[in-house]
C-alpha cells in the first residue's frame, strides 16, 4: 500500500509539471494564431489552458475573496500578512481568450473573459484597454473611457493614445454638471456619485475633487470632504480657494486648531480676505480664543466697514468675553440691517460700575 501511495504522488507530481509546461505551449501556440488573426484556432487553445487553469483560478478566487472580508488584525495574522499576492499567469488565459473572441465578433463573452482576468490581476492595464474598447464601441463610453484611464494610468501606451483620441476627459464635465444638477435638488448621494465617476475620468482635475468635497461637506462626511481638498492640493498646491475650504471643512468637523492654520494660510496668501478673517475668527472661539477672535472681526471690519455680520459676531465674541464693548457693536450691526443684533440691542444695558 505504501509502494501504490508512493507511486501515486509521484505521478501526480510528475503531472502536475507537464501540466504547467503544457499550459505555457498551449499559450504560446495560441498567441501565434492570434498574430496571424486565426481567432478560431486560438480561442480552441485558449479556451483549452483555461480549462487546464480552471482549478487553480477557482482556488485563487475564492482566497481573493475571503481574503478581501477580513478586518486588519485578521490580515496581520493570516498566511499573508503582507497582502493578497496576485497571480498574474492565472489571468493570462482569460485575457487571450477575451482578444480571440472579439476577433471573432462575439464581444459580450469577450467582456466576461476580459473582466475574469481584471479581477485575477486588478493592475492587467491589457484587460483594462481591450474591456474599455468595446465598452465605448457598444456606446457605454463613460464606463469605456474609465477603463481606458485606468490602463493608462498603468503605462499602458495604447490605452494612452485611445483615451486621448476619445476626449475622454472632456467627459468628466458631463458628470460635474450632472452632479451640479442633483445638488440643486438636494439629491448628495446622487451627486456624490457624479462628481466620482467625474473624477475617475480626469483624476488630473482639482474641479471634482471639490465638487465632491463639498457635497461631502452637506452629507457631514467631513474626514471624506479633507481628504478630497487635500488630493486637489497635490495637483494644485497653495490654492488659496481649496485651502480655504479645506479650513471651512475643518470649522464644521469641530477642528478648531487645523482651521485655524488653513484661515492663517490664506490670509498670508490674501491678506484682504474678509471671509478668511470670519472663518479664522468662529475657530477662535471654538477654542475658547475670544481676543484673537475680537482681532479677526476688527480685521474684517476694517476690509469691510459697512458689513454688519461682522459688527455682530464680534459683539458676541465680546459679550463671551465679558467686555462690555459689545453694546457698541449690537447698534452698529442693527443699524446696518442685522436683525439678529436688534433685541440685543435694545436689551443693552451700561457696563456695570467699576467696584
Amino acid at each position: 500500500m505504501k509502494l501504490k501511495a508512493a507511486l501515486f504522488f509521484t505521478f501526480l507530481a510528475f503531472n502536475t509539471i507537464g501540466f504547467s509546461q503544457s499550459i505555457t505551449v498551449i499559450i504560446q501556440n495560441g498567441t501565434t494564431k492570434l498574430a496571424s488573426n486565426n481567432y478560431a484556432s486560438a480561442e480552441i487553445d485558449f479556451a483549452n489552458a483555461m480549462r487546464l487553469n480552471d482549478v487553480a483560478a477557482k482556488a485563487y478566487l475564492d482566497k481573493l475573496k475571503k481574503y478581501a472580508t477580513l478586518n486588519e488584525y485578521q490580515k496581520s495574522i493570516s498566511d499573508m500578512p503582507d497582502g493578497f499576492v496576485y497571480d498574474h499567469s492565472l489571468a493570462v488565459p482569460f485575457y487571450f481568450h477575451g482578444l480571440s473572441l472579439n476577433g471573432l465578433g462575439k464581444q459580450e463573452e469577450a467582456l466576461t473573459d476580459f473582466e475574469m482576468a481584471i479581477s485575477i490581476d486588478p493592475k492587467y492595464a491589457e484587460a483594462y484597454c481591450e474591456r474599455g474598447i468595446i465598452l465605448i464601441s457598444k456606446g457605454s463610453k463613460d464606463k469605456g473611457c474609465m477603463d481606458l484611464r485606468k490602463a493608462k494610468v498603468l503605462k499602458n501606451e495604447k490605452a494612452k493614445g485611445l483615451y486621448d483620441s476619445n476626449a475622454c476627459s472632456a467627459m468628466s464635465i458631463t458628470f460635474i454638471t450632472s452632479g451640479e444638477t442633483k445638488m440643486s435638488s438636494k439629491d448628495y448621494t446622487g451627486a456624490l456619485a457624479d462628481y466620482t465617476s467625474a473624477i475617475q475620468l480626469n483624476s488630473d482635475s482639482i474641479e471634482p475633487f471639490i465638487k465632491r468635497a463639498e457635497c461631502n461637506v452637506l452629507l457631514k462626511k467631513y474626514d471624506k470632504a479633507i481628504s478630497d481638498y487635500n488630493k486637489a492640493l497635490k495637483i494644485k498646491a497653495d490654492t488659496v480657494q481649496i485651502v480655504y475650504l479645506r479650513g471651512m471643512a475643518y470649522n464644521s468637523a469641530s477642528n478648531w486648531k487645523l482651521a485655524f492654520a488653513d484661515f492663517s494660510s490664506v490670509i498670508r496668501l490674501s491678506p484682504n480676505y474678509y471671509d478668511a478673517y470670519m472663518q479664522r475668527a468662529f475657530a477662535c472661539e471654538g477654542m475658547e480664543n475670544y481676543r484673537s477672535a475680537t482681532y479677526d472681526y476688527s480685521e474684517a471690519i476694517r476690509i469691510k466697514p459697512k458689513d454688519g455680520q461682522a459688527y455682530y459676531k464680534r459683539g458676541l465674541a465680546n459679550q463671551d468675553a465679558k467686555d462690555f464693548s459689545y453694546c457698541k457693536d449690537f447698534k452698529i450691526a442693527a443699524s446696518l440691517g442685522i436683525d439678529d443684533a436688534k433685541s440685543l440691542a435694545e436689551n443693552c444695558g451700561p457696563p456695570p460700575p467699576k467696584k
